[in-house]
């Protein structure tokens, strides 16, 4: 009998989720799960994977669109303890390395739904599908016939939790491992205000793929209460259409759909007044753009610095944007602060400190971070310094701490 306790993070998960039985969790364009179905689907799922010999050594690797089923199999993947690796079915360039992200990530099961068993074509040998009729391994009618009860986590807190593989900005693509030990992050810094609160029920729009980082922010919400709208692609007139009738209450925006919104005809002819927390980041935005944001949306943008590596690393709030509207224009072209437990340094080549103001690789330290490329021994020496993150980006520090980031290092 393995007395090692669960992981905390799937515990506060659970326990967190179970809290809200009755209230809609996830919505499509015709489709409404409750918390309550959301998690007998997600105990369903894991108890047929674990029927069929399926252990906690292994992983899921995914190739699904912003579906209810992509939330439930990553949640059956936190209670068995299996590394998850998600791969977005409508982003370019995911199909075309699913394959060999599979091959690596062995042993590991590959699970569809609809969107991506269209997206890969042929099916992959011992393929699994969710919501997918007549394509590969039918895991929905397994689940169905399996409790949906409450199922004991399997997860411990040294067990691989998540490959996230980078979106290739240096050409090469590497899978990120995050153990559960180090998915509690900390996404705000406690100076933040009141503003960006999110009390139980309302609901956020996730129309970013739930294969990055909107995927824990939805997990996340999801805990606290919130009932997440899924939308599987970016149309700004749809986005906006949807914020006005479902009275949206945040969506979190890559920084080029910031752009495309904020100079969408329809933005100045909708209401938005329900909208109330803005975030946005994952690439550089003009500081033009963002003052026409700030004069649209109002005082609810914040801005997050995230890396595959390590899942949170600043943060400009929305204060610091209200700042600088009022004298402050500066801090547009910031990524903001370092959120709570992450250390940052701005470095030279030979790893030593370099003094506020003086550019150099950005270095960094957490809790969170990952800890270590999947099977890539060689790329992780090259980014592990004593416990410290290389993170090929270049940047600078103000006085104040503010990070100022440039290009790859």
């Amino acid at each position: 009998m393995d007395a090692e306790p669960a992981a905390r993070y799937v515990t506060d998960l659970l326990a967190g989720l179970h809290r809200w039985a009755g209230r809609d969790a996830l919505v499509t364009e015709d489709r409404r799960v409750t918390f309550d179905e959301m998690l007998e689907r997600a105990y369903r799922i894991a108890r047929a994977l674990g029927g069929m010999g399926h252990s906690r050594h292994e992983g899921i690797v995914c190739l699904m669109g912003n579906s209810p089923e992509l939330v439930c199999l990553r949640l059956a993947a936190h209670l068995l303890g299996s590394r998850f690796t998600a791969l977005h079915a409508g982003s370019p360039g995911e199909t075309a390395v699913c394959r060999a992200v599979l091959t690596a990530a062995r042993p590991a099961v590959l699970v569809v739904d609809r969107q991506g068993a269209r997206a890969l074509g042929e099916p992959a040998p011992g393929m699994f599908s969710l919501g997918a009729d007549g394509v590969g391994c039918d895991l929905q009618a397994l689940a169905d016939a399996e409790s949906g009860e409450p199922l004991r986590p399997q997860a411990r807190e040294e067990d691989t939790a998540l490959v996230v593989y980078s979106r290739g900005s240096t050409g090469v693509r590497r899978g990120a491992v995050h153990r559960f030990r180090a998915m509690n992050v900390t996404w705000r810094r406690p100076d933040e205000g009141e503003l960006g609160d999110f009390p139980a029920g309302v609901t956020t729009l996730a129309v970013s793929p739930l294969s990055g980082n909107a995927g824990e922010v939805a997990l996340m919400l999801l805990r606290a209460g919130c009932t997440v709208r899924l939308m599987d692609d970016f149309a700004p007139g749809r986005v906006l259409a949807t914020v006005e009738t479902e009275r949206i209450t945040s969506v979190y925006l890559p920084s080029p759909y910031l752009e495309r919104l904020v100079g969408h005809p329809e933005t100045g002819r909708t209401d938005l007044s329900s909208l109330r927390y803005l975030p946005y980041g994952n690439a550089p935005i003009a500081p033009d753009t963002l003052r026409r944001a700030i004069g649209v949306f109002g005082p609810i943008l914040s801005q997050n610095y995230v890396t595959s590596e390590l899942r949170a690393v600043t943060l400009l709030r929305q204060e610091d944007h209200l700042a600088a509207a009022d004298g402050r224009p500066q801090l547009l072209r910031s990524a903001g602060r370092p959120l709570p437990e992450v250390e940052l340094r701005i470095c030279g080549p030979d790893g030593r400190d370099r003094p506020a103001g003086e550019p150099g690789e950005v270095w960094l330290r957490a809790p969170h971070m990952m800890s270590g490329y999947w099977r890539d021994p060689d790329a992780t020496r090259r980014v592990m310094r004593k416990g410290w993150l290389r993170s090929g980006d270049t940047g600078q520090l103000d006085p104040e701490g503010y990070l100022y980031l440039g290009d790859r290092a």
